[in-house]
């Protein structure tokens, strides 16, 4: 398909109105815009080859990568839940057979899990099998849903997301509790700043569709010169139909009678302007 043909097929146009345009704008442009609305389409195609290629590509991770995660986390929590359950009731019968003495009635309480400990301080909840399993679920999880966010925000799947866990645990051991995957990896990628620029580009693209559309009504309503206004009844005619002598368009008289035909319009406008003064 040549580039004219492609130009014809894509706009709708009609060969006259082709030939219109090339005369307009001359060959040498009308040719560089074929150019460039080839290459267009073609750019156009392959980020959408490209785009569908990054989708496949995510998919596959999420099957072959997180999908079987997942299902290894889930089955390690079931069987850390049964080891714990059997220490415990072995625990129990040890102490009802008085093998293992019961605690102690001043037994200190536990550590409050949310206290702020001093860093490198070991976590005394560490060692929680069922909070471990559970802590390891929800990391996937959210792990997934960031992966997911960051291609829609910037057209590629989240890398590197070991450094984005080892940010997390590391403002966990300085003792701040409330630090997530989403916090680290907001700050890693500038996330804020993306969506900044993401909506900047839609409200300037808002503005850019809405002034298209107000210039087309223009257009459509007085013509594609925007110079030229509609035309306005004069405000300074002084002419009467009732001033032609019964002629309708006085104007359009011959030049030789124009004179003698005007005569009547003359002589009024002459009492008129004898009558104010």
């Amino acid at each position: 398909m040549t580039e004219l043909e492609w130009l014809k097929q894509e706009s709708g146009m009609t060969d006259d109105e082709l030939k219109a345009m090339e005369a307009v704008a001359g060959a040498g442009k009308f040719k560089a815009f074929l150019v460039k609305a080839v290459a267009a389409n073609t750019q156009a195609a392959t980020d959408k080859a490209a785009a569908e290629q990054a989708r496949l590509d995510l998919e596959q991770r999420y099957n072959n990568e997180f999908i079987p995660e997942m299902r290894k986390v889930t089955q390690d929590s079931l069987r850390a839940q049964g080891e714990a359950a059997r220490m415990k009731a072995e625990l129990d019968a040890a102490r009802s057979y008085g093998i293992v003495p019961d605690p102690p009635a001043n037994t200190p309480p536990p550590p409050d899990p949310n206290a702020v400990r001093a860093p490198g301080s070991p976590d005394p909840n560490a060692f929680d099998p069922n909070k471990w399993a559970a802590a390891q679920s929800r990391a996937i999880i959210t792990l997934n849903d960031l992966s997911a966010e960051h291609f829609k925000l910037f057209g590629q799947p989240l890398s590197d997301s070991q450094s984005l866990v080892d940010d997390v645990a590391r403002e966990h051991q300085l003792g701040h509790k409330d630090y997530t995957l989403r916090a680290a990896w907001e700050k890693k990628h500038n996330v804020e700043q993306k969506r900044s620029e993401i909506r900047a580009a839609e409200d300037l693209k808002g503005k850019e569709e809405f002034a298209a559309l107000k210039l087309k009504e223009y257009k459509q309503a007085h013509g594609d010169n925007p110079a030229v206004r509609s035309g306005q009844p004069s405000r300074f005619s002084t002419y009467k139909p009732s001033d032609a002598d019964g002629a309708k368009k006085p104007w359009q008289v011959p030049n030789g009678m124009r004179k003698s035909a005007n005569q009547p319009w003359r002589d009024g406008a002459k009492a008129k302007i004898a009558s104010v003064s």
